[in-house]
């Protein structure tokens, strides 16, 4: 009984050092990561952390065909002039509950959200290195 309660506590205790470390982690985030936060838990996801970002950058008309931004651009709802000459940026982060997801919501996805001056315009979904739109469609 003894040896029981003592893997309990082990679990609960690993449990809580990592929720612990994902709120520190979605409490320090920039002002655009967490207008990205906002957005992805309007949309169902469960964010899990932040991975990264990236940008300024712009889309001149000869770049929408291009790699890498042909991949990303063509999974989006608006038409591809829409991002030309925009001043653009990426915030990476993984989400949980999301349809590309393994089993039943579990399996973290790496999303990308698109924004330009803090709106997002745009996001797609990474699985398995193939792009997919935001829900994975």
């Amino acid at each position: 009984m003894k040896k029981i309660f003592i893997v309990i506590l082990i679990v609960i205790t690993v449990f809580a050092i990592i929720v612990g470390i994902r709120w520190n982690h979605l409490t320090n985030l920039s002002e655009t990561s967490t207008i990205v936060v906002s957005y992805l838990k309007n949309e169902g996801f469960f964010v899990l952390y932040h991975s990264d970002d990236f940008g300024l950058y712009t889309i001149t008309n000869n770049e929408l065909t291009e790699k890498p931004y042909s991949d990303y651009l063509k999974v989006q709802n608006k038409n591809l002039e829409f991002y030309v000459d925009k001043k653009l940026h990426h915030e990476f982060f993984y989400v949980n509950n999301h349809p590309l997801s393994n089993l039943f919501g579990f399996g973290h996805i790496h999303v990308t959200v698109i924004m330009s001056e803090n709106e997002v315009v745009g996001a797609s979904s990474t699985k398995d290195g193939m792009t997919y739109p935001l829900h994975g469609e």
